[in-house]
């Protein structure tokens, strides 16, 4: 049976882990998920749009009697569980060789090219 307060508290506590493993101040879960982007798992992030897909449905009383508590609380699992296998230092780090990574490649072209232009000129 699908309960209104039980399913908030759990929207809390998603986000609350999203906004813990992501940073930011999310205001919804669909705005901590969009944050969160494609640095969370695919299965988080599709439980977390079951989730969002749900509290559209919840809204109306007619259409959330079509809720299933039950998968709803397996994708609250699986989207907590995904926001907490993040390593967000990782990412961060990830990130900054790649960035360095694509800083040297370019410094090596502009070098080459300088060389390049300068025996093509006769300037070495």
């Amino acid at each position: 049976m699908f309960q209104e307060d039980q399913f908030n508290n759990r929207v809390a506590e998603a986000t609350k882990a999203l906004k813990t493993a992501f940073g930011g101040n999310p205001k919804s879960l669909e705005q901590a998920l969009k944050r969160a982007g494609r640095r969370l798992p695919r299965r988080a992030r599709k439980a977390g749009a079951e989730i969002v897909a749900a509290q559209m449905l919840s809204a109306n009383p007619k259409l959330h009697q079509q809720l299933d508590a039950s998968r709803l609380e397996r994708d609250f699992d699986k989207l907590i569980s995904g926001a907490g296998r993040v390593d967000a230092k990782a990412l961060r780090q990830k990130w900054l060789v790649g960035a360095m990574a694509s800083f040297a490649f370019n410094l090596l072209l502009l070098i080459t090219l300088f060389v390049v232009v300068a025996l093509w000129r006769g300037w070495l």
